[in-house]
């Protein structure tokens, strides 16, 4: 299983409307509340810096409900936990006090983390990011203001008043297969020898499916059949959701119409073993969707 895949958070969404009753619950002892920059979090070592209600305020001063988002809560064997992230507009104060405190982003902290603090990490970040591109309205251009636990952002002008809400950018990505080979590309920015199946961005209209047949065809020159939906996977950089899909071409002749991709070719089993051992191929991190679907068909 990929990363991110955690179910046993209760978002509880109801207790977004009362902003009094949350701040109360963030200050329980049961409440851990981690503090997010600019898609980075805070960490002691390679653990999440959680901090109750006293540490962050001893840190920051004054907390603004404004800043502080309500993630939901967790139901363990020693208890209800409460989490909270908090966007933090200077940083340097909290590193220069808390104790082995920096600031690190969550490729860095996939590997490290547990199953429950990579899901929290993706959450806080994800909700942070969309707060720092909606400061102002777009539809009148006035600045927005954050409400209902930090998920809604309303315009300031009491003429628009539009409420808005985060948004999340659907793409698919696709391991597709002709005859017993994967199509695997790379893209010219990735590491050498970085490897992957194909993804893209659904544009407006369109469902999944034609999105991959799409992609297949503007990347790799190739029509597809037989797609099938695998799984899907939040992909918080900055703010994605995989949808992962098989699919058979019908033909091996491989064009790089739109360029996206260098290179891309055809990979036996065989091949992608012996060019992993010699360190010619590397393959997505073992937490991606992108590496699951490859992990499937070699198994297959």
């Amino acid at each position: 299983m990929f990363a991110l895949q955690f179910d046993q958070l209760d978002r509880q969404a109801e207790l977004r409307t009362n902003p009094n009753q949350l701040r109360d619950l963030a200050q329980q002892d049961s409440s851990f509340i981690v503090p997010v920059h600019r898609q980075q979090l805070f960490t002691q070592g390679d653990n999440l810096l959680w901090l109750s209600w006293s540490q962050l305020q001893n840190q920051v001063g004054t907390i603004e409900d404004k800043h502080l988002i309500y993630l939901g809560q967790i139901n363990l064997e020693t208890g209800t936990k409460h989490y909270f992230s908090y966007r933090l507009t200077q940083p340097d104060d909290l590193i220069q006090q808390a104790e082995n405190a920096e600031l690190q982003g969550l490729r860095q902290l996939f590997p490290v983390l547990s199953e429950a603090d990579s899901y929290l990490a993706n959450v806080a970040t994800g909700i942070e990011h969309w707060h720092n591109t909606h400061q102002y309205c777009g539809y009148c251009g006035h600045a927005t203001y954050s409400k209902l636990a930090g998920f809604v952002r309303q315009c300031s002008n009491s003429d628009c008043s539009k409420e808005h809400y985060p948004r999340t950018d659907a793409a698919v990505i696709c391991a597709i297969t002709f005859e017993d080979k994967i199509l695997l590309g790379r893209q010219a920015q990735w590491p050498e020898h970085r490897y992957s199946v194909i993804a893209g961005f659904v544009e407006p209209g369109e469902s999944l499916e034609q999105a991959v047949a799409r992609e297949a065809n503007e990347e790799a020159g190739l029509t597809v059949s037989n797609i099938q939906y695998v799984g899907s996977q939040p992909w918080p950089f900055p703010q994605s959701l995989m949808t992962g899909f098989t699919a058979e071409s019908s033909h091996p002749e491989i064009k790089l119409k739109d360029k996206e991709l260098e290179h891309a070719a055809w990979f036996t089993r065989s091949e992608i073993n012996e060019l992993k051992e010699s360190g010619q191929l590397i393959l997505p991190y073992k937490y991606s969707i992108s590496r699951t679907l490859i992990e499937q068909w070699r198994k297959h």
